[in-house]
């Protein structure tokens, strides 16, 4: 089965990469990757902060609530992706002041072929508190599981973006669409890629945007063909530039405390810090403290938690690394 994507000459001179990752979809996808037995190396440590945040919070209602509308195989609904590259608050808003008729419709589609529970039938008669628990439900997995890995999705897409101006520069959108992913095969004027179900997207001249994913797998679309076109891809690299950032301080401060120190130019907790890094947060908090001890970060309670944060000498020494690694 596939999905058939088909262009006009007037959807290639309209086909852009996304600037930036699309928070809604990377939550979204996130929660087929966690359901998954598959995923993706780069989704690892992810995986470990989610085990590590469940130890500590009870967060067993909004993944429950979550699951039920986005399983580990198939259709979710259109609504929790909304259009425009929008941040994380100004797509709750949309979702928020949804009109009755879309959730209806989109929940219809997701719920074909499996029962509905009670709270999705009142969900979709329009009901303001079921609306409100999953808003919430959203908040909550965003800020306590999807929000430190940010930087790491931040990275991640930017390089994305950076191998897709350079393939359009050398060939132009046909060979950006040509090895957009292993599973994508391009013949014009269809791109097809491997689907759940067979299906046949008309751009008709509306253009597409192709937006880069960390937690993809396969590529995805919306079930809506009215919508606005996008197709969501997994990322070709293997992870953020930080790796690449820390290659000169490596020699000098271990290959682990490079990547910390890299990471911590943005303040994050412990727990964030072996997300970002790929090590148990015994490890970081081992890490954290030598840095510190050097003079390089800074630490701090907040809360419940301990934030890092590289000082003026960390990110000088950072920079003057970067430095030396441009000038060989």
């Amino acid at each position: 089965m596939a999905l058939r994507i088909h262009f006009t000459a007037q959807d290639l001179a309209r086909t852009t990469v996304a600037a930036r990752p699309d928070i809604m979809w990377e939550l979204t996808i996130s929660l087929h990757r966690l359901q998954s037995p598959r995923r993706t190396a780069r989704c690892g440590p992810w995986v470990g902060h989610v085990r590590d945040r469940m130890r500590t919070r009870d967060l067993r209602s909004v993944l429950h609530t979550l699951t039920t509308l986005v399983p580990a195989r198939g259709d979710f609904p259109d609504f929790l992706t909304p259009p425009g590259q929008l941040g994380f608050a100004d797509a709750l808003d949309l979702i928020a002041g949804g009109g009755r008729r879309m959730f209806a419709d989109d929940l219809a589609s997701v719920f074909r072929a499996r029962e509905r529970p009670l709270w999705v039938r009142q969900l979709a008669d329009g009901d303001r508190d079921r609306r409100r628990e999953l808003l919430d439900a959203l908040a909550v997995y965003h800020r306590e599981l999807l929000r430190p890995c940010l930087p790491e999705l931040d990275e991640t897409v930017l390089a994305e973006r950076a191998v897709c101006g350079r393939r359009v520069l050398d060939g132009g959108v046909g060979k950006l669409l040509g090895v957009l992913s292993p599973a994508v095969r391009w013949a014009w004027p269809v791109l097809t890629t491997d689907y759940p179900v067979d299906r046949d997207l008309h751009l008709a001249g509306r253009g597409i945007t192709l937006v880069p994913s960390f937690f993809c797998a396969t590529p995805v679309t919306l079930i809506d063909p009215e919508l606005p076109p996008v197709l969501v891809y997994p990322v070709t690299g293997a992870g953020p530039r930080a790796a690449a950032g820390a290659d000169g301080l490596t020699p000098v401060l271990g290959r682990t405390r490079a990547l910390a120190i890299r990471a911590l130019v943005h303040p994050c907790s412990t727990s964030e810090l072996a997300l970002r890094t790929g090590i148990s947060v015994a490890s970081a908090s081992r890490h954290a403290a030598a840095l510190r001890e050097a003079g390089l970060v800074t630490s701090a309670r907040q809360g419940g938690e301990v934030l890092h944060v590289a000082t003026r000498l960390g990110r000088e020494l950072i920079g003057r690394a970067g430095e030396l690694a441009h000038s060989a």
